[in-house]
């Protein structure tokens, strides 16, 4: 249940008031990377979190190592990265992630985490789209490993955490954010957190769309908050499909198949036994390929009829040794479990959405439009570009992380309490029109099921101007209808309905802006890419009538 019940919250003493330095919203690998940092430095921090997204799946991640690959560097990372997002991402901020994500990757050793090594050297994958073999790993699981370590960090670092909770609303007050409004959906008690830094890190928006890799409620939260706080959101047509996930056994529909596999020698093959992927991409064939282009060519294989009756193509691992395969060991046991031994039978696999290239503008520092607000994570935007190269979300969840931490309390700034009084004079204005829990949680859900219905028809892999003018057509129609019913209050049931719609928006109208195709962007009535005039990035922000907003200086 979504809906916050506020017939009790009409006191203060409804709310649990918190105050401290630095609050960080998410649970995934960035907020805890940003709280624990924050947290070392001296800030009293706090962290809210309703679940770990989608961090546990993390498989590794890219870093330019000095005991790494003969001949890579932080400026061959730079190039991969720069190049593999089709030119289109921010210069600085690849910069920094090509030069600190070995400084990241060194603390998080110093912090315990068991990374793989080989002859007393990091063991390194090549994935996908780098010319080197650059990801770190723990073969046991990554994701799991590092958030393990980095939640006992918190717990040791005296991070207060509060789980299970919903952030219904940044608190801004004289052009600056000063924490934000969270309730618990189990309870309907809300909590006013006060804070002088806010480090937002709530994830994507995979479950915006009706097929995808992230948890149902990775919905885009993220941007919705930002863009009611002013905030400028970039790039945000440029969707990535993860170009192998899993299509059947019902058992481990939606899970990754690693394209690290594939750089270890796995093979695609349509259902005539083809190894179609040499077709496309001859130098290297399913290796050093980024995702965009990947997907892509799986998605012409099935959509041209050599796809399976379930509409995938084959992942074959049966080329690969047991050693390797079992460096894959989470991945190898839900297979077994759901009764698919990879040893021996090809796996199923199709395109899914799975993150967005955009987000919220920021700096090198993390640093949004807004005071007070600090971006990191997928919930940030301009790093990947019009594509991401395999092992460069987690990089980029690490690093900056990391860096939001250290901004977040650079400044020393504390909130008191006469700020505290004007925070919570906001909160009763929130309140008005918050409407009752549980009530039209049916309609809520039937507007976020349209909205998920028209992106994967609309706004998928292969995209078209009659498609997209439809899609919009039926998004702002949705969006209409909602705003009649919502009262403005982030407690109203209709809220998240609002808030799914007007993210979807964003990426709807951005795409249709973009007549080119250029890396997760692919028009089918434009199939080529045109610098010229689209070699730059797209802006978006919510205009004074509550609607997106296409702002081209951005």
């Amino acid at each position: 249940m979504d809906g916050v019940n506020a017939a009790a919250l009409r006191s203060d003493e409804a709310f649990d008031v918190v105050t401290s330095d630095v609050l960080v919203l998410g649970g995934g690998v960035a907020g805890y990377q940003a709280a624990t940092v924050a947290a070392r430095a001296g800030a009293s921090v706090h962290l809210v979190a309703r679940a770990r997204g989608a961090s546990p799946f993390i498989l590794g991640f890219n870093a330019s190592l000095a005991q790494g690959a003969p001949g890579d560097s932080a400026e061959q990372f730079y190039q991969d990265t720069f190049e593999g997002g089709y030119r289109l991402g921010d210069p600085s901020l690849i910069r920094t992630l090509a030069e600190q994500a070995s400084i990241a990757f060194d603390e998080l050793q110093h912090l315990g985490v068991s990374f793989e090594s080989r002859d007393g050297r990091p063991a390194l994958r090549h994935l996908s789209g780098s010319r080197f073999p650059r990801s770190v790993y723990v073969a046991k699981g990554t994701g799991n490993a590092i958030l393990r370590v980095l939640v006992g960090e918190a717990k040791k670092s005296a991070v207060t955490e509060h789980s299970g909770l919903r952030v219904l609303a940044l608190l801004k007050l004289d052009g600056r954010v000063w924490g934000a409004l969270a309730a618990d959906p189990r309870t309907g008690r809300s909590t006013v957190f006060l804070a002088a830094n806010t480090v937002l890190a709530m994830g994507g928006i995979g479950g915006i769309y009706g097929d995808s890799t992230y948890p149902v409620d990775v919905e885009g939260g993220s941007y919705t908050l930002a863009l009611d706080a002013g905030a400028v959101l970039r790039d945000m047509e440029f969707v990535q499909f993860e170009p192998t996930v899993v299509a059947t056994p019902p058992g481990v529909r939606g899970m990754e198949m690693p394209t690290a596999m594939l750089g270890d020698g796995a093979v695609l093959k349509n259902t005539l036994g083809e190894r179609f992927m040499c077709r496309y991409h001859p130098d290297g064939c399913e290796k050093q390929i980024e995702k965009a282009r990947m997907a892509l060519f799986i998605q012409k294989e099935i959509d041209e009829g050599r796809g399976t009756p379930e509409g995938a193509v084959y992942f074959d691992a049966t080329v690969l040794s047991p050693d390797v395969l079992n460096g894959y060991v989470t991945h190898r046991q839900r297979l077994l479990k759901a009764g698919v031994d990879p040893q021996t039978q090809p796996v199923q696999v199709h395109p899914a959405a799975h993150s967005l290239m955009g987000g919220v503008r920021i700096d090198a520092r993390c640093q949004s439009d807004v005071a007070g607000l600090l971006v990191c994570g997928e919930a940030a935007g301009g790093l990947h570009g019009a594509s991401r190269i395999a092992g460069n979300g987690a990089a980029d969840a690490i690093t900056f992380g990391r860096l939001a931490g250290l901004s977040a309390c650079a400044d020393g700034m504390h909130p008191d309490d006469a700020r505290r009084n004007q925070v919570m004079d906001l909160v009763r204005r929130l309140l008005d029109g918050s409407g009752n829990a549980g009530e039209d949680e049916g309609m809520v859900q039937g507007y976020i099921d349209r909205v998920s219905t028209v992106m994967s028809t609309a706004f998928g892999i292969r995209r078209t101007r009659k498609a997209m003018e439809e899609g919009v057509r039926v998004l702002e129609a949705v969006y209409e209808e909602v705003l009649v019913q919502w009262t403005g209050s982030p407690f109203h049931p209709l809220a998240r309905a609002r808030g799914v719609t007007l993210v979807a928006l964003a990426v709807a109208r951005s795409a249709l802006a973009r007549n080119e195709s250029r890396g997760a962007h692919f028009r089918t009535d434009y199939p080529e890419r045109d610098d010229a005039h689209y070699g730059r990035s797209s802006f978006v922000r919510l205009g004074e009538n509550g609607r997106i907003v296409l702002d081209a200086a951005g």
